[in-house]
């Protein structure tokens, strides 16, 4: 059944798949609807559905379930248990679209397919798909076929960041000096640093500073060094980026300092911010935690980013 509206929540795995997920239900003929970007009634609608100890993101992305859900035929709310064999998305991912489900009444239909490396290995697509093809009326094998051709669009803006921060670096030299911009390096799970709401703007805030936010997204074999350094791997696909982020952060001369950017209730970000400050940072390049919640002021970070960017130059001068 084609031309169905699907809406998806611009909140958590938007911010790591919208442009294959938009490329994928346009070729299979739906409309496409995205809810805007963030701002303080979407939070604050997400807060009032919110029935549990959930974290900023996960609020975040009730108040842009409440903003689509009268206006779309289905939401699409995957259920990302496991990327890669060696680990697991973080729990309140996992049980998202029950989560939606348990906080809203008169809800649209939810499509809910399930991505299960761990469990489906090389199958794990044609399960994904299977749902879908089944709640949009299409022979499952053409849906799965563009699902799998537009997976890796090579759009998502966590890969856009990735390559002006490689142009950049490659621009610059090593020593911090007059020539020379000062090279902020950021970690945080994409769907923090991303969602401009969320992040009081981080990014531009940086550049007003006269510094370059850098932000990578870390190859395997670079994930695989940094888990060898700790004393136990990462449990969590984004944790384990997080971490390699930082490590090679720590490690490379052109970046001057360190920021991480994490949700104050977040459980894996509070083992990974101690696996970065305590084990990681072992030539004590500077290095500041940003926790976030919804009480955080534009102001209050944007002071706190203008102190540690003050600081380091100080410390290099």
């Amino acid at each position: 059944m084609k031309n169905q509206r699907i809406g998806i929540p611009r909140g958590l795995l938007y911010y790591s798949y919208a442009e294959s997920w938009k490329l994928f239900f346009r070729e299979l003929g739906c409309e496409v609807i995205i809810s805007p970007e963030t701002h303080a009634d979407i939070l604050r609608e997400g807060i009032r559905h919110a029935t549990g100890d959930f974290c900023l993101p996960v609020k975040t992305f009730l108040g842009h379930v409440a903003l689509l859900k009268d206006s779309v035929d289905l939401l699409f709310i995957p259920r990302y248990v496991s990327v890669e064999r060696e680990s697991f998305m973080c729990p309140k991912m996992i049980g998202l679209p029950d989560v939606v489900r348990a906080c809203f009444t008169n809800l649209p239909g939810i499509v809910d397919p399930v991505f299960h490396v761990k469990q489906f290995g090389d199958k794990a697509i044609h399960e994904f798909t299977k749902p879908i093809a089944k709640a949009i009326s299409l022979p499952h094998p053409d849906v799965y076929t563009l699902f799998k051709k537009n997976m890796n669009s090579g759009a998502e803006i966590s890969g856009e960041q990735h390559r002006l921060s490689e142009r950049l670096l490659s621009e610059g030299g090593t020593i911090l000096s007059s020539h020379r911009k000062m090279n902020i390096g950021i970690v945080g799970r994409p769907y923090l640093l991303f969602d401009r709401h969320l992040s009081k703007n981080l990014f531009n805030c940086i550049r007003d500073l006269n510094a370059n936010p850098i932000f990578i997204k870390p190859a395997e074999p670079d994930i695989r060094e940094a888990m060898a350094v700790i004393p136990k791997w990462v449990y969590w696909d984004m944790g384990k980026e997080v971490v390699t982020s930082a490590h090679q952060f720590f490690k490379d001369d052109r970046i001057d300092g360190v920021i991480n950017v994490c949700s104050s209730t977040c459980g894996p970000d509070s083992f990974t911010g101690d696996l970065i400050r305590k084990r990681l940072n072992q030539r004590n390049k500077p290095y500041m935690a940003l926790s976030i919640d919804e009480h955080a002021s534009d102001v209050g970070i944007q002071t706190r980013i203008e102190a540690f960017i003050d600081m380091i130059s100080k410390v290099t001068a």
